[in-house]
């Protein structure tokens, strides 16, 4: 009877061990799919910053954003119709303040 009850204690052992075992490696094969994914979305990303950067840098010539103003419908500021103000020298005690002067 001992015998019996050992083998069935055993035999349950030996059954949550091979259930312990499926488990963990199921779980192992889920994160390596993980792993796998997110280094593959580390790569797209580190493609995606280098096209972007790549990107900024040709917008931030001055033709490019030349092409977006005319674009836009801006137009080069007219020297004639450009209007210089001569404001009066500020020293650090009396700064000058915007608005109208009173």
């Amino acid at each position: 009877m001992i015998v019996r009850a050992l083998v069935v204690l055993l035999v349950a052992l030996l059954f949550a061990s091979a259930l312990g075992l499926v488990t963990a490696q199921f779980r192992t094969r889920s994160l390596f799919v993980d792993l796998e994914r997110s280094q593959q979305d580390a790569r797209q990303l580190d493609v995606d910053y280098e096209r972007l950067t790549i990107e900024l840098a040709r917008l931030s010539q001055p033709a490019a954003v030349e092409r977006a103003a005319l674009k836009l419908g801006f137009r080069a500021a007219d020297p004639r119709q450009t209007v210089y103000l001569n404001l009066p020298q500020a020293s650090a005690a009396t700064p000058v303040a915007p608005g109208p002067r009173k």
